[in-house]
């Protein structure tokens, strides 16, 4: 298919390009004339986190158009972006249950400034993407600045932030940037922990950081301590250090860091006690989830560079750190083989694919960025020879960069021109209808299944029409029962009646789609084996009655009742 692009998308266009060759010249001048490495780094930053901003300039939608997860990410950073920082994305009632922090701060801020759920977005990507080099560059100084032999320093700091960037495809870094970022920093995190505990420097200060950074990373994306955890207990295997130091330490860390995120924590296992927990969230499965991550065997410049950093591996076994970045990269296909036991015996998967991605990937470009320090600094000696390597590998990075090929993509710029549409007529309409009613954020809604307006505005519903979305103890199945039997009632007065002893607390208004004399009520139900499918519940128009309903806002598409 043809695209057609504006002046304005060519223009935004042609800066990315100009930004792309801005970042190679500068990058081999200041290699000639200043060779401090904190520039480079700051390049890394500027050049991914401008090419995002250029790239994401008017745009009015996320990324995919608010299609699947985006709908509950973006609803979650609404929630934020409207103040309501300790509540779940759809139910008001229900702390979060998905790790808050990235929300928080990428919310807080849009709070500050004023912002909807899409604009918090596009603010907390450009974030990740310009703070998270300067982090792993900082934070790798911060640890090998005190040891006196096997270190890295100087120049060696900045691969690991300039090859991180790379660890997945810029859509899946925009789509969820809390799940990238978590992914480097928890890599990074377990290789200097592991890496202390190997030669046994593990004192009270440290203990004291890991738990805190650990504490931070749990509240960010806690799924990857899944697979920390059984890295943690296959390192022993390589650990000279004693069982009482190794699992002690690691005891003292487990319980700062379960401090730490307990205002995540202990409001979502209160919840669990009262209502208790019934989660679908991890059960989401397509058969795609078997298989096998080998980008090694990829004819692409990821798959050479995940070669390169698997033979790092194998070579420099030796070092801790290939030992902690080896097993970190194994404990992802344990992962799936534990799930495919638990297929087999149970047929109860539990996301067997997630920790290749970025986890995976994370791990692979790390030991890459080690092995490259190594051989570099053991290896090439000549300084003609080593310019030449520094020009190779920083146009090849700028190539993988967001602001290189990715936007030369059909793909990709199909996904420009389209996010550079306003959501659909009918859905902005409603949303300023909407935004008009007094007191709409303190309204339990039941909903059609119209989750995209929860971008824009902090809705409360009284069920999730995604399953996969519903907090775990929302008790989906009895709300999803209790709709059903609604839809059945008799007449209008047993529906109000029915409606007013709703189960879980009132219904306080309707937010309905309009059908020819029904209102679709639309859900998305677990499938497994083949991911999920949509069903939908009718009400029937007569069953509204303006006597027990005020009617707030109505147009050609939507109408929105209050309950009297």
């Amino acid at each position: 298919m043809e695209l057609f692009f504006s002046a304005k998308e060519i223009w935004q266009l042609a800066v990315i390009k100009l930004l792309f060759y801005i970042f190679i010249a500068l990058g081999i001048g200041f290699y000639f004339r200043f060779k401090k490495p904190i520039l480079f780094v700051g390049l890394i930053s500027l050049f991914s986190a401008g090419s995002y901003f250029f790239l994401s300039l008017h745009s009015q939608l996320p990324w995919w158009g608010l299609q699947g997860d985006e709908i509950f990410v973006f609803a979650f950073l609404e929630k934020a972006a409207s103040g309501r920082f300790f509540s779940d994305f759809f139910y008001s009632g229900l702390p979060p249950f998905y790790p808050p922090l990235y929300f928080w701060a990428a919310g807080g801020l849009g709070y500050l400034f004023k912002l909807n759920g899409v604009q918090a977005g596009r603010l907390g990507v450009f974030l990740v993407l310009f703070l998270l080099p300067l982090a792993v560059y900082f934070w790798q100084w911060l640890f090998w600045r005190k040891r006196e032999e096997d270190k890295l320093l100087g120049w060696q700091l900045v691969l690991a932030p300039a090859l991180v960037m790379v660890v997945a495809e810029p859509a899946a870094i925009i789509f969820k940037p809390y799940e990238f970022v978590s992914a480097v920093l928890i890599v990074l995190w377990s290789v200097f922990l592991l890496d202390d505990l190997f030669y046994q420097t593990l004192g009270r200060l440290k203990i004291m950081i890991y738990g805190l950074t650990g504490g931070l990373l749990f509240l960010t994306f806690y799924f990857w301590f899944f697979p920390i955890f059984l890295a943690l207990a296959l390192f022993k295997l390589f650990c000279p250090a004693k069982i009482p130091y190794y699992f002690g330490r690691l005891a003292a860390i487990a319980l700062l860091v379960i401090a730490i995120s307990l205002p995540y924590t202990w409001p979502l296992f209160n919840s669990y006690l009262a209502f208790g927990s019934d989660n679908w969230q991890p059960a989401f499965f397509i058969p795609e989830d078997l298989n096998l991550y080998l980008p090694f065997f990829n004819f692409s410049i990821f798959g050479l560079a995940a070669l390169a950093g698997l033979s790092a591996i194998i070579f420099y076994w030796k070092k801790a750190r290939f030992k902690a970045l080896g097993l970190l990269l194994l404990s992802a296909y344990v992962w799936q083989l534990i799930n495919l036991l638990a297929i087999i015996v149970f047929q109860a998967p539990f996301l067997p694919q997630k920790p290749f991605l970025f986890f995976g990937g994370a791990a692979i470009s790390m030991a890459l960025a080690f092995g490259l320090a190594e051989f570099i600094n053991d290896k090439i000696k000549n300084q003609n020879i080593m310019s030449g390597l520094f020009i190779l590998g920083w146009i090849i990075l700028a190539s993988q960069l967001l602001g290189g090929s990715f936007m030369d993509d059909p793909g990709a710029r199909k996904q420009f021109l389209a996010v550079k549409q306003p959501l659909r007529e009918e859905y902005l309409d409603l949303i300023e209808g909407l935004e008009s009613i007094d007191n709409l954020s303190e309204l339990t809604v039941l909903s059609s299944g119209l989750g995209e307006v929860s971008a824009f505005l902090p809705l409360n519903y009284y069920i999730s029409y995604n399953i996969h979305f519903s907090h775990p103890a929302a008790g989906f199945f009895d709300r999803f029962y209790f709709i059903s039997n609604l839809t059945a009632a008799s007449s209008a007065k047993d529906f109000y009646q029915k409606l007013k002893m709703a189960p879980f607390g009132p219904i306080d208004a309707l937010l309905l789609l309009k059908g020819d004399g029904f209102y679709p009520i639309n859900f998305w139900l677990d499938k497994y084996p083949l991911g999920a499918g949509g069903e939908e519940l009718r009400l029937s128009a007569d069953l509204i009655n303006e006597r027990y309903f005020a009617k707030i806002f109505e147009d050609k598409h939507f109408v929105f009742y209050k309950v009297k």
